[in-house]
């Protein structure tokens, strides 16, 4: 019997490692990279743009790798578990927005600040939050182990802070009214609410500016210094300054690829002016975003829209050749002496906007009337020019309410701007009175100095007015009303069927960027886990069940079955994910082995524990007689369990065994906590770039229906072939 299980546990020594070797690749490249461990949901610092990783944090160390000639590799874990990840030398250093702070310092060493962050309030839009006092006492969501997290404390009770572990679900909190509100990392805000127009940024907070750093383990000095060395030398030069622009140009937005695998993209400066630039269904809406959208699809450009006051737009243009200004803007001779402009796409008038029972009626009453116009507008200037009172505002929509509520006694705007109001506001009127006007062309404003840029915007313009685009455009607007939740002539909704909304949905989800091989990466990792832990289970639980049985009717192995009993009652007593935290953060702590390895051995473990159960069942459900009838024909103990007993026993077990390696299979979606890019976390990472949850959990729970099917299938037929056989 010694030499059986002996052998038994020599095969489950060599069949692993032989198993991983085949799955893993030999690991050689081991002695030449530097691992960094990266928590991707993390925009703009650190997230996936198709299956790479992208982001501020990033883009910085492949920088400093090109300027030191090490080969840095990303690998993805927990925000929250990378710093003991680092601590424990699993990884060469953390990269994911970590705030400098003493307390951090105590654990692990900071590199020189590459980013200055303050903390700010992310909740709906349109709330009157103004002020810090305005969220005291709140229901906060936050990221567990972050700043925002510790500054929440400061503002509200316990008892009010939802801590989730990453900000897709923190978004879903805000959104779905679990919490009011969020504190995060300004930068982090903005990346949320591009994803999310409902959603606003309130800076608000009364607190300190923040430093971000890279984190390395105290005794990793040789490292920590040629790291440290090459990012001061890439701020004194302006790489850090160039790529974290890059991302603030694109708004922060999860669309945007690394800025070494940068496309070409029209960047566009616009300001919230109905019906030529509006958010409408999270798109991008209005004349001015849809002509500019035609164009880049006509060019194959990505596009990129910023907001920002209509008074800055001229401002950013004169300093930046890569922008274009588009927000209903007049060609004048006055801007043309500083910008570009386009060939025109419409053209406009100023009127006055009033109260249908408004006296004003003629132009030379407008003298002694307060009216409303937006700042850095046309308006502002033909107003100053006649000397009238104004009151200035930064959007149309805010200067007709002020009209409307009789705060102002008119306004002066562009006429389709006016109509455009109207829907809001059906008590006024337009008069078109302003007789020293004349109409004027619409066009898109660019630096002087973006002469490529124009050529090819402006060389799209005219094919498109020329083919009937532009007019397509205009015309789907003025049949709408000009209304500020008209959805984008490229987005119309209305239009739609479900089943095409439902398309449109999944080719965001699954299709955009080849989102869908984070599910094929991760379900070749777990089909990987639940193989070896299966192997593993099936050894360990067989050779404890023995052990522990023939202890039972022999009276010997007392020790061994003692140390199986302990096993199996500690395994089967304890969470599953507790397990797995114990054996990759405290057992294997001071060793590089392969995640996907360490989880499976956690999971064969854990498997081992009730699959020992289930084949000590099985041998005690065969009549003692069997094992005394094989005795008494002269067959050894270990051989009568091998041939007489055990064959019994599986047929007996088969279904049990079958629910095992369900089970498991189930389980290994909670290796994400160690960093294994497993089926469920592919979900979760698509969850984090489209914020969508329906498809991609829906999409996981199919699949792991479709395998258990399988392996039901598979069973039935075996049970099927062992009745056979009897």
């Amino acid at each position: 019997m010694n030499r059986k299980i002996l052998a038994v546990l020599l095969t489950a020594i060599m069949i692993v490692p032989v198993f991983v070797t085949m799955t893993m690749g030999d690991g050689s490249e081991a002695e030449t990279t530097v691992v960094v461990e990266s928590s991707p949901d993390f925009a703009p610092y650190d997230y996936y743009y198709g299956d790479e990783f992208t982001g501020i944090d990033m883009d910085i160390l492949r920088a400093i790798g090109m300027d030191t000639g090490i080969n840095i590799t990303f690998r993805q874990n927990l925000f929250d578990s990378i710093l003991l990840s680092v601590t424990q030398h699993k990884c060469d250093f953390g990269a994911s927005g970590f705030t400098i702070s003493e307390e951090r310092k105590q654990s692990v060493d900071f590199t020189e600040p590459y980013s200055v962050i303050r903390q700010v309030v992310v909740a709906k839009a349109g709330l009157d939050i103004t002020s810090e006092a305005d969220v005291k006492g709140k229901v906060m969501s936050v990221q567990t182990g972050t700043s925002g997290a510790d500054y929440a404390k400061t503002l509200t009770s316990p008892s009010n802070i939802i801590y989730q572990k990453g900000y897709t679900e923190i978004v879903l909190d805000l959104i779905n009214g679990k919490a009011f509100c969020e504190v995060v990392d300004d930068a982090v805000g903005m990346a949320q609410v591009s994803a999310h127009p409902e959603l606003q940024v309130y800076d608000v907070l009364e607190a300190e500016p923040e430093y971000y750093g890279f984190i390395f383990a105290k005794d990793n000095e040789a490292l920590y210094k040629t790291i440290n060395d090459s990012l001061i030398k890439l701020k004194e030069n302006g790489t850090v300054a160039d790529i974290i622009k890059y991302y603030a140009d694109n708004g922060f937005s999860l669309d945007t690829p690394s800025y070494f695998n940068r496309v070409n993209t029209l960047f566009i400066l616009t300001c919230h002016d109905v019906p030529f630039s509006y958010m409408a269904n999270g798109f991008n809406a209005g004349i001015d975003a849809d002509i500019l959208r035609a164009i880049s699809k006509d060019i194959d450009y990505k596009i990129r829209f910023k907001q920002v006051d209509f008074k800055d737009i001229f401002k950013e243009l004169e300093t930046n050749p890569s922008y274009i200004g588009a927000a209903g803007i007049f060609d004048t001779p006055e801007r043309r002496e500083h910008l570009s402009f386009s060939d025109s796409y419409m053209s406009d008038k100023l009127v006055v906007l009033a109260p249908k029972n408004s006296d004003i009626t003629d132009i030379s009453v407008l003298e002694s009337k307060s009216i409303a116009v937006v700042i850095g507008n046309e308006s502002d200037t033909y107003a100053e020019s006649k000397g009238y009172a104004v009151n200035r505002y930064t959007e149309n929509s805010a200067a007709a309410a002020k009209v409307s509520s009789g705060v102002n006694d008119c306004a002066i705007m562009d006429r389709t701007m006016a109509k455009a109001q109207i829907n809001n506001h059906p008590d006024l009127e337009i008069r078109d009175i302003l007789t020293d006007v004349q109409e004027r062309p619409y066009a898109f404003a660019f630096s002087p100095d973006a002469t490529n840029l124009y050529e090819i915007v402006n060389a799209s313009l005219l094919k498109l007015k020329a083919d009937g685009t532009i007019d397509d455009i205009l015309a789907y607007y003025e049949k709408n009303g000009y209304g500020e939740g008209v959805p984008s002539y490229f987005d119309d909704e209305s239009e739609k069927s479900f089943f095409d909304k439902l398309w449109d949905k999944f080719t965001k989800d699954f299709l955009d960027m080849d989102r869908y091989q984070y599910l094929t990466n991760g379900l070749a990792n777990t089909l990987k886990i639940t193989v070896m832990a299966l192997i593993m289970g099936m050894i360990i639980g067989s050779v404890a069940a023995m052990v522990v049985s023939m202890s039972a009717q022999t009276g010997k192995w007392k020790i061994p079955a003692a140390i199986c009993r302990v096993y199996i009652t500690v395994i089967r007593g304890t969470p599953v994910m507790v397990q797995l935290l114990i054996i990759y953060y405290i057992v294997f702590a001071s060793s590089d082995m392969n995640q996907i390895l360490i989880a499976s051995i956690a999971f064969g473990l854990n498997s081992g524990a009730y699959v020992a159960e289930v084949v000590r069942s099985g041998i005690n459900s065969v009549p003692k007689g069997q094992m005394e009838a094989a005795r008494s024909l002269g067959l050894s103990t270990g051989a009568s369990m091998k041939l007489i007993i055990l064959p019994q026993a599986i047929r007996n077990i088969l279904p049990a065994l079958g629910n095992e390696a369900i089970s498991l299979i189930k389980e290994t979606s909670v290796a994400g906590y160690i960093g294994v890019m497993e089926l469920t976390r592919g979900a979760d990472i698509i969850r984090g770039q489209t914020y969508d949850a329906l498809l991609p959990l829906l999409v996981i729970a199919a699949v792991y229906l479709a395998i258990v099917l399988i392996l039901q299938y598979l069973i039935k037929k075996m049970e099927k072939r062992l009745n056979n056989a009897y």
